[in-house]
Formats: C-alpha cells, structure tokens, sequence
C-alpha cells in the first residue's frame, strides 16, 4: 500500500522539459557517475517516449529511464527518486509502472545494474521481481564494479 499522504503522486511520460530536473536528480544521487545534460537529451530523442517521471505537487522528483533495447530486452538505464520522496512508495510504483510498459511492449526481460552493497536497492529490485544474473568488476570503468540484475517478464 502507498503511503503518499494527502497527494498521490502522478506518474507520467517523460517530456523534454522535464530534463532539467531529471539531469538535477542524476547529479545528487550519482555524483561522477550522472548523465550530463546533453546525453540526456540525445538519450531522450532515442528513447524519450519510454522514459517515466515521478511528479509530487508539480515538481518531477523521480524518473526511471527505460531503453528498449534488441531480443526483446530493455534496461532501466537511470533510477532515481528525491530524497524527500523516498519511503512513500514511489520507487516501488515507478518500477513497477515501468515494467507494465515494457510488458505492454511485449519485452520478454528487462536489466538494470546496481553498486554491489547497494542494500536499498537491492531490497526494492528485489521486491519487484529482479534477481540477480551477473557481476562485472569494472562496469562504469576502473573502481566501478556492478551486479547486472534481470526481470524476466512473462506475457
């Protein structure tokens, strides 16, 4: 059950003008490791129109970025909610729209990599279906190890 208080948020499709706030939430949660502007928007013309945004009175405070990709996968290639946003539910329900999508979509797997001792996170792919499917040492390069994670959807 959601937790949301007096407003639920709204979940939505991603528009252009919302990459601001986007690229805002990709600095403060990933540091060295966040889009800059300008591959948002590049990514945003490929594969804008699966992108899900989280709004809370009126401002974006969650997205989740989806490529779909070829053999039928997808990959959730950014995730985020505000820090003021977590512990509602927000997460849970953005995963979980994002995967009605890519089932709608007919996607047979969807992927996504987490930091190893990244706990939270693992706690709530877990909650929606991810399990685990490999490790790579230097995924984001020298220091930046991964756990590739899958969600095998079934139609």
């Amino acid at each position: 059950m959601l937790a949301f208080g007096q407003q639920a948020p709204v979940f939505r499709a991603a528009r252009l003008a919302d990459l601001d706030a986007v690229q805002a939430l990709e600095a403060a949660e990933f540091a060295h490791l966040a889009y800059p502007y300008f591959i948002l928007r590049q990514l945003f013309e490929l594969h804008g129109p699966h992108w899900l945004v989280a709004e809370h009175e009126g401002r974006v405070c969650g997205y989740v970025l989806t490529a779909l990709g070829r053999e039928s996968a997808a990959w959730f290639m950014g995730f985020a909610v505000a820090g003021y946003c977590r512990g509602r539910g927000y997460g849970r329900s953005l995963l979980e729209t994002a995967l009605d999508q890519c089932r709608a979509q007919r996607v047979d797997q969807v992927f996504v990599t987490v930091r190893p001792g990244n706990q939270a996170a693992y706690h709530l792919y877990k909650e929606v279906g991810f399990v685990w499917a490999e490790h790579e040492i230097e995924y984001f390069g020298p220091d930046e190890p991964r756990d590739v994670l899958v969600h095998r959807l079934y139609h």
